[in-house]
């Protein structure tokens, strides 16, 4: 651990796997306390004994992030548990590998409440702790389909509906 974090306490969402249980290793390795929020309770369980072993410490929430309470609780967990809340990593979302023409509404729904409704809810109850505190930071982990879309993925990025509509002349 080389300390650079310590004392400092990161709320990660989606935490349970991929990019999610990555940062928190990261960050646990220097020296930040942990919030972790994901809906597999036994997962955040098996990452809190890793952050434990090597030495930090970890809360978990579980709950799904497009849940209001979901963000209340995990930013009252960081306040109570660590007294702050320093870095807020937005990690949930899902993508949609469809045709527009093949996505439900349900699935669209689904994929909006994960990839936008799920960052609005955390960022809606961190910024307040963050303003009073002074300091913090935000992060806003993304998909690359955002910025240049792909074939398949018409629902997700607004790129796809132009080229789509070009492609179908």
């Amino acid at each position: 651990m080389s300390g650079k974090l310590s004392g400092k306490t990161a709320l990660i969402t989606g935490a349970s796997a991929g990019i999610g249980w990555a940062s928190a290793i990261a960050l646990a390795g220097e020296g930040a306390n942990l919030v972790l929020t994901a809906r597999r309770q036994e997962r955040l369980t098996e990452l809190e004994a890793l952050v434990a072993k090597a030495g930090g410490k970890a809360v978990s929430v579980v709950g799904d992030a497009k849940e209001e309470q979901t963000a209340i609780a995990a930013v009252e967990a960081a306040t109570k548990s660590f007294g702050s809340l320093d870095i807020l990593i937005n990690n949930v979302g899902v993508g949609n590998y469809k045709n527009l023409v093949d996505t439900s509404a349900e699935e669209y729904d689904e994929m909006v409440d994960a990839n936008v409704r799920s960052t609005f809810l955390f960022t809606r109850y961190a910024t307040p702790v963050m303003i009073a505190q002074k300091s913090g930071t935000i992060l806003v982990v993304s998909s690359m389909a955002g910025l240049y879309g792909f074939g398949g993925e018409a629902v997700y990025c607004p790129p796809s509906l132009h080229r789509l509509a070009l492609h179908r002349h």
